[in-house]
């Protein structure tokens, strides 16, 4: 077994490894239950036999004794298992996983992060709505459109959509400070070339405090 990554759960302690398998002991003692219970179940039974057809017969699932002892599932039955127990438990530890197959150690930072940014979208769209009563004029769904185009842009260099889910923890930090800041630019009456060229030179300040590679710049000057 590799190194355990611990997460908490409504104060209990979770185990994971790096590459996301689960102790299902550790989480069915917190709901009273054991995993031989659930291992023991025709549909279990079934969804293992689709698994097998799908991908071969892997191992999905190990014992182990001593520390980190217990039962451990396979990221592909983890969330399975989950359910089983409790549904906000499936949703969290399905993030936990996500994160963990990304490569995140710190899988709570991540779904912090990620709930960060699109609390921030929230607020982004308030403040071009008030940005636009200002100016007299009503906001449109395209005038939404186009300022979540002109942040992909100063993050990513590319109008184009960002697949938020699958950004790691420092660009997911990066992506909130230029929609925290376009938010301030709305609020201050600024024009969208005024704030295009602000987020550009903020987004270039914040990626070398957070260490982050430079986008190209051909692009973000095309």
């Amino acid at each position: 077994m590799t190194k355990l990554i611990q997460a908490d759960f409504n104060g209990q302690a979770i185990q994971f490894t790096a590459d996301g398998w689960f102790c299902a002991t550790t989480a069915a003692e917190k709901y009273g239950k054991a995993p031989n219970d659930w291992l023991r179940l025709p549909e279990t039974a079934k969804y293992l036999e689709a698994l097998e057809r799908k991908y071969g017969e892997i191992p999905y699932l190990k014992t182990k004794r001593g520390q980190g002892g217990g039962t451990w599932l396979h990221p592909k039955l983890a969330v399975r298992f989950a359910q089983w127990l409790d549904m906000d438990f499936a949703i969290w530890c399905d993030e936990q996983i996500d994160a963990l197959m990304r490569g995140q150690t710190n899988a709570s930072e991540w779904t912090a992060a990620r709930a960060a940014v699109a609390s921030n979208h929230g607020l982004l769209c308030d403040m071009l709505n008030f940005h636009r009563q200002a100016i007299g004029k009503q906001a449109a769904p395209h005038h939404y459109a186009n300022e979540v185009r002109l942040i992909n842009w100063a993050f990513s260099g590319s109008f184009a959509s960002v697949e938020r889910d699958k950004l790691p923890t420092p660009s997911l930090r990066l992506l909130e400070l230029i929609e925290r800041q376009d938010a301030m630019l709305l609020g201050m009456g600024k024009s969208y070339e005024e704030r295009k060229a602000a987020l550009l030179t903020f987004a270039n300040e914040q990626r070398q405090r957070l260490a982050l590679p430079a986008n190209d710049t051909r692009r973000l000057t095309a």
